[in-house]
């Protein structure tokens, strides 16, 4: 595999990029393959280079509850290798893919290098937006209105997931999402295809919602 067209290992010379290589797994993935389990202890960076990753908690009546979606090429959960605290959530594949698990005590000494600390830095700073932007609308939108933005800035996401994970990413009861579902679906801002939900007009959420 090709290191050098990866972001995080962008400006590292041929050398480095070789030495690297010694202490990294390229791990082949099914869907639905554990990539780490929530409460174990980080020991290697973990880079999705193809397929796409789901990182879940599992809630009281064992349903799963997604948290984020990763598509590559990223890197995830780093920060819990930064700040040598144990995985606050689970990872599984949501398809097919390939993962480098890179040992973390051994790279540390490239973070030194500028594009790398950038890599990383940008990473973080992605997740803290997205993160950012869950709170703050928890805290500004009503129920309807936060519904329709996530579903106006998610609609692949929303697609995919099942309904209690998007309550529980909302902070709002299940029961009050599929009230509200119900009326999105009226409103023809929404469908029924197959076994899933659809956005059916996205740009109606813009003429009805206003934020």
């Amino acid at each position: 595999m090709d290191f050098s067209n990866i972001f995080l290992f962008k400006g590292l010379s041929e050398k480095e990029l070789n030495e690297i290589k010694k202490f990294t797994i390229v791990k082949r993935l099914k869907k639905d393959e554990v990539v780490f389990y929530e409460k174990e202890t980080p020991s290697y960076l973990h880079l999705l280079v193809s397929g796409s990753a789901r990182v879940f908690k599992i809630d009281a009546k064992g349903n799963e509850l997604i948290i984020h979606k990763f598509y590559p090429v990223s890197l995830i959960a780093e920060l819990a290798n930064f700040e040598n605290i144990p995985y606050p959530a689970n990872c599984a594949m949501d398809e097919d893919g390939i993962i480098l698990k890179i040992e973390f005590e051994k790279f540390k000494k490239f973070i030194k290098s500028g594009e790398v600390c950038l890599g990383i830095m940008s990473s973080l700073l992605k997740k803290m937006k997205y993160l950012d932007g869950i709170i703050q609308d928890n805290l500004i939108l009503d129920t309807t209105t936060k519904i329709a933005k996530f579903i106006y800035d998610n609609g692949e996401l929303f697609s995919e997931l099942k309904q209690h994970s998007i309550a529980s990413l909302l902070n709002i009861k299940p029961e009050t999402l599929s009230r509200k579902l119900k009326k999105f679906k009226e409103l023809g801002i929404i469908e029924n295809t197959s076994s899933k939900l659809i956005v059916k007009d996205k740009e109606k959420i813009k003429e009805i919602f206003k934020w």
